[in-house]
């Protein structure tokens, strides 16, 4: 029962995250810009880190959090301004760019402080393991509250999402939809990223909703399936976390990995 008790709060927080990150995952998978998820949280990173050393402000506080969505904010902004208007490369080449700056930059601030490699570790790992019920009520409401704006107008991001390549769909309100999904998921990310880190929310985004795309085409299956195989990676990577003193957040990362090369071989299998 105390096992459970200092297990309850990393459960709750991480099936939080992943409820809400499997949606937006098969959003990315269908607007095929796998590498979003990881852009928008190193710029959150780089917001955070600027108010660490500059400002020094911790790093969990409500005015560091708001620096590091207004990173986030412009990044939404750029990313669905320059979408239709750049030709000559792929919108993923955009967000492997900005990626590749925002960590560049992010390593170079931490450099500038003293207790840079903590701040590193926090930001790839998180601290998963030691989420406190403050934290996790809150990020519960900004999910929430993300999840209800996303079902009333789910027709028109879904719309986008599943015809995101078509010319017929550019215009000012494909762009306006644009930067809300882009703001909405760079809330999440930069509420998230503080308890589970970069790692983690890469892959909840992206690993659930690959592997429910192989197993189910319609999107209340694909939910289904990512919300149980993500669940139960969950519980594995704690029970193998706490039991071998292993990191909480790699151990969940290994199992929703596992899960991925298994499933693969059973589909190729089953196909052969």
């Amino acid at each position: 029962m105390e096992t459970l008790l200092f297990l309850l709060p990393p459960f709750v927080a991480s099936i939080s995250i992943l409820a809400i990150l499997v949606y937006l995952g098969i959003h990315v998978l269908e607007r095929e810009i796998i590498f979003i998820d990881i852009a928008l949280a190193q710029i959150a990173a780089v917001g955070s880190t600027t108010a660490a050393v500059f400002l020094h402000l911790h790093d969990h506080g409500p005015v560091s959090m708001l620096i590091a969505f207004g990173f986030t904010l412009v990044a939404a902004g750029f990313f669905s301004a320059v979408d239709r208007r750049i030709t000559q490369i792929t919108h993923e080449a955009v967000i492997g760019v900005a990626y590749a700056i925002a960590a560049a930059g992010a390593l170079f601030i931490m450099g500038m402080h003293s207790g840079g490699h903590v701040h590193l570790e926090n930001m790839l790992t998180g601290s998963i393991l030691w989420a406190q019920w403050p934290d996790i009520f809150f990020c519960l409401a900004i999910f929430v509250a993300v999840g209800v704006f996303h079902w009333k107008y789910r027709k028109k991001f879904i719309t986008l999402s599943e015809n995101y390549h078509d010319k017929k769909l550019e215009g000012r309100p494909s762009a306006w939809w644009d930067f809300f999904f882009y703001a909405t998921m760079g809330l999440v990310i930069t509420i998230s990223v503080k308890i589970a880190g970069v790692l983690v929310i890469f892959a909840f985004l992206i690993i659930p909703a690959t592997i429910s795309a192989m197993l189910a085409s319609t999107w209340k299956k694909r939910l289904l399936y990512g919300w149980g195989i993500g669940i139960v990676a969950i519980i594995l990577g704690l029970w193998f976390s706490f039991t071998f003193d292993f990191t909480c957040g790699t151990s969940i990362v290994a199992f929703l990995g596992l899960a991925l090369i298994t499933i693969s071989i059973l589909k190729r299998v089953k196909r052969a």
